[in-house]
């Protein structure tokens, strides 16, 4: 049994509670929120403690893990404070801002020796696991490029519009943008050059990006990503991997935001001279898996494999080179 003090009450802490009610031995005694309408909505939802006071929180309750829902601008801070109270962390994505904050929470959570993951989903998101499944068998040959993307429309659901201020999300350069980053990350090995060319929105916040990654083993990765679309416009999300032997396609649209992602399409294989093969590569929600893998390293102390803070920090810090990029209209060498 382990004691989970949730921090937010927002859209992402909501799944992450769903999630945590099918892990056996899950505990989420707290709950920590400053909105009172949230609270409201939250409790009657829920029906478990609140705090006003993280400190108080940590000071009231036994609690061995510490779930970040924060917004962005947020989560140097309660990591910080989590870490030196010696609790285990899950820190939703993007890890930080930048690369210095996330360094600092890599810094303090191994100073203090507690694991830190970040909620990079598509790790665990069964259409997504299987490119890389499928490229680590190297059933399409050598990888010579990697297209992502991601689209909708301008988020609502956020308390003052913090995510659509580039100060406190880092935009859709950022934000959303961000998970692809990651997945090409995951595909492709180590970035060493970002260029990108991107969209302003009228509050300046970069919100549409289309960004190429070079990576060192001469991968390109071309992602798109954005929230500029309009009107009922479909969450869209997919990629599409080009080997030397076949080619690994997805695509899949989920409701504006993302309602639903437990429909599916299948992965497509296309090789020369064979007939194209569809597999269903869905599985359980990503969110809850990640934090079940999560809570199953903690529970018999197995370090984090998955998602880990060092992935967090590249994902910062190729999608900050993105923005540097589209903003002096350069080539930036990580």
């Amino acid at each position: 049994m382990k004691n989970i003090a949730l921090l937010g009450s927002g859209f992402i802490a909501g799944v992450h509670m769903e999630g945590w009610k099918r892990i056996p031995g899950a505990n989420v005694v707290a709950f920590f929120e400053v909105v009172p309408e949230k609270v409201r909505s939250f409790q009657e939802k829920y029906t478990i403690p609140h705090f006003s006071s993280f400190p108080r929180l940590l000071e009231e309750k036994e609690i061995d893990i510490v779930d970040i829902c924060l917004p962005t601008f947020l989560h140097r801070d309660y990591v910080l404070q989590a870490a030196q109270a010696g609790k285990h962390i899950f820190c939703e994505k993007p890890m930080a801002l930048n690369v210095e904050d996330a360094v600092a929470m890599k810094n303090a959570c191994q100073l203090n020796g507690v694991e830190l993951m970040i909620g990079h989903a598509l790790r665990f998101w069964g259409e997504y696991r299987k490119a890389k499944e499928l490229v680590s068998q190297g059933k399409i040959g050598k990888i010579l490029s990697i297209d992502a993307y991601r689209l909708g429309v301008s988020p609502t659901w956020s308390v003052i519009s913090w995510i659509l201020q580039q100060n406190l999300s880092g935009g859709a350069a950022l934000d959303l943008h961000i998970h692809d980053l990651d997945f090409v990350n995951w595909i492709g090995g180590k970035p060493i050059e970002v260029f990108s060319r991107g969209v302003q929105s009228v509050n300046g916040s970069w919100d549409h990006a289309q960004t190429s990654v070079r990576y060192a083993e001469g991968i390109i990765a071309n992602i798109e990503g954005g929230w500029m679309m309009k009107g009922t416009f479909p969450f869209t999300m997919g990629y599409r991997i080009l080997g030397t032997e076949g080619v690994v396609e997805w695509e899949f649209r989920s409701g504006v935001n993302i309602e639903q992602r437990g429909e599916a399409n299948p992965v497509v294989v296309y090789r020369d001279g064979e007939k194209e093969e569809k597999i269903n590569a869905q599985d359980d929600d990503a969110y809850y898996l990640e934090l079940k893998y999560f809570f199953d390293c903690i529970e018999n102390h197995r370090p984090i494999e998955k998602a880990t803070a060092d992935h967090g920090i590249t994902a910062v810090r190729v999608a900050n080179a993105a923005r540097e990029s589209m903003e002096k209209g350069i080539i930036v060498k990580l």
